[in-house]
């Protein structure tokens, strides 16, 4: 294999990961009518940072200890409780009116606190783990063919397709963002925060079951 077609391929799969409804999609689904269309890139740039570690240790051929079996419970109750603590603040919020409609509001974030966002949606989300520890091992079992400089490029076209899904959400919602307005825009919130609160729910299950 040869390194365009490392990066063509990490690209490609990478959206089996991206365009997976989860926490990530459902924060920037809900920050675009304050921030914009700027939302996506953002929260890909908190997301790159998350997955820059995770590239790391699995090149270091620490995989075997994150699919420890105690280490992924421990992975699906922590990561189910931040889900459950992240709807919950977004139902209270959107309740109480501390979430402004206005996309001019002095309100918004700064980059930072968006690309933290991004960040912390990346790290609570357990499947996340799992698509690493199993379609990200393999590929990077792959890349490491090319020495040090494999691992990078499968890095990169992989973050990409998470630049271009989560920009093209953003694009598109910002876009129509007349129709989400008001009530409109309460609901969808609303939605997005039951959405959180039921992979918590479901994280949280599977993690002390062990079913995860």
């Amino acid at each position: 294999m040869e390194l365009a077609a490392l990066f063509l391929n990490s690209f490609i799969i990478g959206f089996s990961g991206a365009m997976m409804p989860g926490p990530l999609l459902a924060v920037d689904i809900a920050e675009t009518p304050r921030h914009g269309w700027r939302t996506g890139p953002v929260i890909s740039i908190g997301h790159a940072i998350a997955e820059i570690g995770v590239v790391v240790v699995l090149a270091l051929g620490v995989a075997a200890v994150a699919s420890h079996p105690v280490v992924v419970r421990t992975i699906g109750v922590v990561g189910g409780l931040a889900l459950l603590l992240m709807g919950g603040m977004m139902v209270f919020d959107t309740l109480k009116k501390r979430i402004s409609y206005d996309v001019t509001a002095p309100t918004k974030q700064s980059g930072y606190k968006l690309a933290g966002k991004g960040i912390t949606a990346s790290l609570s989300n357990p499947y996340w783990f799992i698509w690493w520890v199993t379609i990200g091992l393999a590929l990077l079992v792959q890349a490491q063919e090319f020495g040090w400089i494999g691992p990078v490029v499968f890095y990169f076209g992989h973050i990409l397709s998470d630049f271009v899904w989560y920009t093209v959400v953003s694009t598109l919602l910002w876009k129509g963002r007349r129709l989400f307005m008001g009530a409109g825009l309460r609901v969808l919130i609303l939605c997005c925060a039951a959405f959180l609160l039921y992979l918590g729910g479901r994280f949280m299950y599977s993690g002390l079951a062990g079913t995860m």
